[in-house]
């Protein structure tokens, strides 16, 4: 009797683990020997000046995830406050603000490959043309120009105040100038115009207050939100720009209770996507370019979760959105349909925010 209960006990357990190992579709042990293919990047920030930034890779064909990857590629850590990705050929460059440097390495293995120093509180990096990048900063009133082959500084384009999230248009870069927090002096409300051909400040275009993100549609016009400040100035609202004139065109204005960002573009060009809400309580909402009002409801409710950031897959329109949770811990990161049907979702590192599809 006492050995058919054993038996019955193995066998039961065998069936548990089986049971567990179908159900579990995400495998946070992909092998990184292997070159690193289609899927998204996804940039933890991690805990102001404890230095535990972090990469993560979620392959969405296979399901699976790979956390801390530059560290396992390295040996070394991210550092502190890494803000954004840009991938160039076959080369992914790290941003990373509070440590004022720009990783490069291997888009395919993650492998060290050089790193630019001594910027002060650099935001975002966009590829201008031969080699040549522009480079935001939280600090510094204008954008350092960098040859991303040789990883160093070559310029700096002036533009009289600070620089935050780009789009490039053309000849032609759009600069949010979204904090004047390190220099008081200077505005938070614009969007700055640069000539790549002469790396030139060439035109303003006034906006509201803490323009917190920028994309292009399928008109080849510009869309930027706003917060409408964080220190109770209040005109949260979203502009749709001309580039060629550089002018607005319309203007869709949130009541003053709202704290729009995080603005995303579909696949198609003409669906944006956004979170609005009060602090710490993010929905996530989707509209048309060629609605004529902002949407009454959300498309997602966040609920119990705690939206920090979203990210639409130029491929096929499938939605990433993070959770930050309690900004402490590690975050996860949901996939839906266009239609707005979660697919899965996956763990990340701590504070996930910025997403970039390889």
């Amino acid at each position: 009797m006492k050995k058919i209960f054993v038996n019955i006990c193995i066998a039961l357990l065998i069936f548990s683990a089986l049971l567990t190992s179908c159900n579990k579709k995400t495998i946070d042990n992909p092998n990184y020997n292997n070159e690193i293919g289609k899927g998204v990047f996804v940039l933890n920030e991690g805990t102001f000046t404890y230095a535990n930034s972090s990469l993560t890779f979620y392959d969405n064909v296979a399901d699976t995830v790979g956390n801390n990857i530059f560290y396992k590629a390295n040996m070394a850590p991210v550092g502190d406050i890494a803000q954004s990705l840009c991938l160039y050929g076959n080369s992914l460059f790290i941003v990373v603000n509070n440590s004022g440097y720009i990783y490069k390495v291997d888009a395919r293995t993650v492998k060290y490959q050089a790193k630019l120093d001594n910027l002060n509180s650099p935001r975002y990096m966009i590829p201008a043309k031969d080699n040549k990048a522009y480079v935001s900063d939280l600090e510094r009133t204008g954008l350092w120009i960098v040859d991303m082959n040789e990883m160093k500084v070559t310029g700096f384009v002036e533009t009289g105040n600070t620089t935050d999230r780009m789009v490039s248009l053309g000849n032609r870069i759009f600069v949010c100038n979204w904090s004047n927090y390190y220099v008081p002096e200077t505005s938070n409300e614009t969007v700055q115009v640069i000539d790549v051909d002469s790396d030139s400040y060439i035109a303003e275009i006034k906006v509201s207050k803490e323009p917190n993100s920028i994309v292009t549609d399928a008109d080849g016009m510009i869309w930027v939100l706003c917060s409408g400040g964080y220190s109770g100035e209040k005109d949260p609202a979203l502009y749709r720009i001309d580039p060629v004139t550089c002018s607005v065109v319309d203007v869709f204005r949130f009541d003053n209770q709202s704290y729009p960002s995080s603005l995303a573009v579909d696949n198609t060009g003409e669906i944006l996507y956004f979170l609005n809400g009060g602090y710490g309580t993010l929905d996530l909402y989707k509209m048309s370019i060629y609605d004529k009002a902002l949407p009454d409801a959300p498309f997602i409710l966040a609920g119990s979760r705690n939206f920090y950031n979203v990210s639409v897959s130029p491929e096929n329109g499938e939605i990433y959105v993070a959770d930050v949770k309690n900004y402490t811990q590690n975050g996860e990161v949901f996939r839906y349909t266009s239609d707005g049907d979660l697919i899965s979702s996956f763990t990340a590192g701590i504070i996930p925010n910025y997403m970039l599809f390889n």
